[in-house]
């Protein structure tokens, strides 16, 4: 996998600060340079900051989350293990910015005095904490967040360098030791508002764990979970459901589906032996105190509602649409569509989501793909009829069904689950 590096936006924020950058990020201050240059270890700690807006904050009084507090034990372990380290902001579709990238924290390097050891420890977690400052200032050139791309972006990072190590660090003429303690780790720092692929949660209720199994199956049939996250290299999540900005807070209880629903998807990305002992979400306080720089502006991102509102569903059966493995919408599903199609746009500035689904009969690739071809012939339809802020997700396998479901198919009984498992939702939230 191809990591991504954008262009920095903060050149001039750090020459007023005095501190520069080079070219692999590291703060070019004199104290940080052996780091560029001392022998990797075997573990390999990488943080990754969210820089969306939903953390950001906006100017004025509005200040955005800081997780220098909440990241800095981590930073300060990794330094202690005389790790590997790199540091990475991201936004967007997963692009990553690092700020440090593979940077050694052995302070042990060449360095057999207990007085310098000491001293170069200090500088290798005061030079870290740079780059995690950096990262927070990085601003994203383009709104939303897809959090699983920039994990697997982190886990490409994880994986080149245990390969490495594994080439170079073996032999008697190694420079340093090499040996850094520990299993390092992943470390993400992110309220957990992705708004992209597979666990866009922009449609989400935030109701209860089958909605979670929903998305887990998504993404596992997607194929956008993170497997390269190497086996023994814990996972860890810090900050979910703490927002800032124009984003509303959960509830509490919304924010606990949110670490319900982290784990679970780290845990399916796992080695099925380690599962969820490798995954682990902490809810440390994340201050809203950083005031970012004002200039230039980061784009804004889509809001995550908590399912706030009142909302209405109209399940539809598969039968009463489509023909088995099309997405053509029959006559009779049109007659449906614009019925409820003038009822919707009635309410003015109401949000409609269409949510797609299909039964366990086909293959994984297929079903959502499927899905997603039926949600969008159906807001088509009703877009066609006057419906406004319409947009379609396509889901792959349901999960519970619905009572009643409107506009049955006529089935018998026992075929009345399959006709359930491909219908269609229209989700109206006013």
């Amino acid at each position: 996998m191809v990591v991504r590096r954008l262009a920095p936006a903060l050149v001039g924020v750090l020459l007023s600060a005095g501190v520069t950058s080079c070219g692999d990020g590291t703060p070019a201050t004199g104290k940080c340079d052996w780091m560029k240059k001392a022998a990797k270890s075997r573990a390999h700690t990488v943080v990754l900051v969210d820089a969306t807006a939903s953390l950001r904050g906006s100017t004025g009084a509005d200040r955005g989350r800081d997780h220098t507090e909440a990241a800095s034990p981590y930073l300060e372990k990794a330094v202690k293990q005389r790790n590997t380290v790199s540091v990475g902001a991201f936004a967007g579709a997963g692009d990553v910015e690092w700020s440090a990238l593979g940077l050694s924290a052995d302070w042990t390097w060449e360095n057999d005095n207990p007085n310098n050891r000491e001293r170069r420890e200090e500088d290798a977690t005061a030079c870290l904490k740079e780059n995690l400052a950096q990262a927070q200032e990085t601003v994203p050139t383009s709104g939303g967040t897809d959090i699983l791309a920039a994990v697997r972006s982190a886990a490409a990072v994880l994986g080149e360098n245990t390969d490495r190590a594994d080439a170079g660090n073996g032999g008697a003429g190694d420079k340093g030791s090499g040996n850094g303690s520990g299993a390092g780790g992943l470390i993400v720092l992110t309220d957990g508002l992705s708004t992209m692929g597979c666990a866009d949660l922009r449609p989400a209720r935030f109701a209860d764990d089958r909605e979670i199994d929903a998305i887990a199956d998504v993404c596992s049939d997607a194929a956008e979970l993170p497997q390269e996250v190497p086996a023994g290299v814990p996972v860890t999540f810090v900050g979910l459901g703490r927002t800032a900005g124009a984003q509303p807070a959960p509830t509490p209880a919304q924010a606990g589906w949110l670490n319900r629903l982290w784990l679970r998807l780290c845990a399916e990305s796992r080695p099925k032996q380690a599962g969820a002992e490798e995954c682990h979400a902490v809810d440390t306080p994340v201050p809203g105190s950083l005031r970012r720089a004002s200039a230039p502006k980061p784009p804004v991102d889509p809001v995550v509602r908590f399912g706030a509102g009142r909302s209405q569903t109209y399940p539809l059966h598969g039968a009463a649409l489509f023909d088995p493995n099309s997405a053509v919408i029959r006559e009779r599903g049109l007659r449906e569509l614009t019925r409820i199609a003038v009822e919707v746009r009635s309410s003015p500035g109401a949000e409609v989501q269409v949510l797609g689904y299909v039964d366990p009969r086909g293959g994984a690739g297929n079903n959502l793909r499927l899905s997603q071809q039926r949600a969008d012939a159906v807001a088509e339809v009703l877009t066609a009829h006057g419906v406004r802020k319409v947009t379609a997700y396509g889901r792959g396998l349901a999960g519970d069904c619905p009572k009643p479901v409107a506009a049955g198919s006529g089935a018998s009984d026992t075929d009345e689950a399959l006709q359930c498992d491909r219908r269609v939702d229209i989700v109206v939230t006013k």
